[in-house]
C-alpha cells in the first residue's frame, strides 16, 4: 500500500524528525519495515526552510506554515498527496491537521484514519469557540480512529465511534535501556549519597506542582532528598535548593536523567486531559527498569496493576507517602513486550490491511 501521513513536526515538546520522536516518527517506520511505502508531510511551525529527510525508506518533509501561509500549505499538501496517490491518509496531532486529512480523503475517496494521541480540544491553539464540534465531526467521519489510552478510546467509542484501535505510545529500546546509575550522575554533577526522584516532561500547573509539595513534605525528614526536573517549563516557579532543573534537552539526553533517579515520577493532576492521556514517559520508565510513582488517573492504574505500591492519588499528601514508600522499599514493574514499536507497528499494520481490503 501506499500511506500518507500529515502531521506535525514538533510535538510533546519533541522534534519528529532531529529527535525521532515518538509515535509520529516510529509508526511510519514500522508501517515501511512491513513492505508498504510511507510518506510524511510534517507542518513546522518554527522553522522557515523546507527540510526533506529519508530515513528507513520514509520520506519525512517538512512544510513550514505561518497563519498568512496556511492555504500555500495546504495546496502543497495537496499536491503531494495527488503525486502519492495514496490508499490511506493518517492524520495526527491537532484538530485542523485532521480537518484538512479527512477532506483529501473524501476528495480521493479513500480511507481516513484520524490518530488521537490526546484530548486534541484541550490544546492551547484547539480552545476557539466552535472547535470541539470540528473534533467531534472529524473523528465521527473517520474510517479509523487510533488513541493513546484505553481512557480515550473508551470515550470515542462510547460518543463518536466505534472504530477505534489502541495504539499506545512506545519506547525506542535502541535509547531506552537499564543503565548505571553512578556513571548518570557523574555526567549530571548529582551526589551520590543523595536520594533522587525525577520527573522528565512538560512542566506546567497540571504536571509537576503535586510532586514538588510532596518532595516538600518529605524534604524535612529526607535531607539529602533531591528532585530533578527537565522540560519545558509554562506557568510554574520553582526556586528551593534541592532541586535541580535541567532545561529543555533532546530526546538522547534523557536516558542519563531516568539512570540517575533512585524514582522516576508521573505527576498528572486529575483533570480532563490528563484523565485520557497515553503518556511518552511510561514506556521510557519501564525500560530503564526504574521504580516508578504515577497518579491515578487515565490507565496507570492498569499499567501497575501489578505493583499497587507505585499509584497514588493526584494529591500531594499521598505521593509523598508513595514516593517515601518506593524510595524505602522500590517495587519495579517488568518492561511489558508490547510497548515494543515493533509490536504497536505490526497490530496497526494488521488493522490497516484489513480497511484497505
Amino acid at each position: 500500500m501506499n500511506m500518507y501521513f500529515l502531521c506535525k513536526r514538533y510535538y510533546t515538546n519533541k522534534d519528529l524528525i532531529n529527535d525521532r520522536f515518538g509515535r509520529l516518527y516510529h509508526l511510519p517506520k514500522q508501517l515501511s519495515e512491513q513492505g508498504h511505502i510511507v510518506f510524511v508531510d510534517t507542518f513546522d511551525y518554527r522553522n522557515r526552510t523546507a527540510l526533506s529527510v529519508k530515513e528507513n525508506e520514509v520520506l519525512f518533509q517538512t512544510i513550514p506554515v505561518r497563519p498568512v501561509s496556511l492555504l500555500k500549505a495546504i495546496r502543497q499538501v495537496y499536491s503531494h498527496v495527488q503525486t502519492i496517490n495514496p490508499d490511506v491518509i493518517f492524520a495526527s496531532g491537532d484538530i485542523y491537521i485532521g480537518l484538512i486529512g479527512l477532506i483529501l480523503a473524501r476528495r480521493l475517496r479513500i480511507k481516513f484514519v484520524y490518530d488521537v494521541y490526546d484530548y486534541y480540544p484541550a490544546f492551547r491553539i484547539n480552545r476557539f469557540p466552535g472547535l470541539t464540534s470540528v473534533f467531534n465531526y472529524i473523528v465521527r467521519k473517520s474510517s479509523l480512529v487510533t488513541c493513546a489510552s484505553e481512557s480515550l478510546q473508551r470515550w470515542v467509542k462510547s460518543r463518536l465511534n466505534q472504530h477505534t484501535l489502541l495504539i499506545q505510545n512506545g519506547v525506542d529500546r535502541n535509547v531506552f535501556t537499564v543503565g548505571d546509575r553512578v556513571d548518570a550522575r557523574r555526567k549530571l554533577n548529582l551526589a551520590l549519597d543523595t536520594e533522587v526522584v525525577g520527573y522528565f516532561g512538560s512542566i506546567n500547573p497540571a504536571r509537576g506542582p503535586i510532586l514538588i509539595e510532596a518532595c516538600r513534605l518529605l524534604i524535612e525528614a529526607k535531607p539529602n532528598l533531591r528532585l530533578a526536573f527537565a522540560g519545558r517549563v509554562e506557568g510554574i516557579d520553582f526556586n528551593d535548593t534541592w532541586i535541580k532543573y535541567y532545561g529543555e534537552l533532546p530526546q538522547s539526553s534523557v536516558p542519563d536523567l531516568i539512570h540517575a533517579c533512585d524514582v522516576v515520577v508521573v505527576p498528572y493532576a486529575g483533570d480532563q486531559f490528563n484523565s485520557m492521556s497515553g503518556a511518552c514517559k511510561i514506556a521510557e520508565y519501564l525500560a530503564c527498569g526504574k521504580p516508578v510513582v504515577a497518579t491515578r488517573v487515565s490507565d496507570h492504574a492498569e499499567v501497575f496493576k501489578e505493583s499497587p505500591a507505585s499509584l497514588c492519588e493526584p494529591v500531594a499528601e499521598d505521593m509523598a507517602r508513595v514516593l517515601k514508600s518506593q524510595l524505602e522499599h522500590p517495587e519495579i514493574v517488568p518492561y511489558p513486550s508490547n510497548l515494543d514499536w515493533q509490536t504497536i507497528g505490526q497490530t496497526l499494520n494488521n488493522k490497516l490491511t484489513k480497511l484497505v481490503a
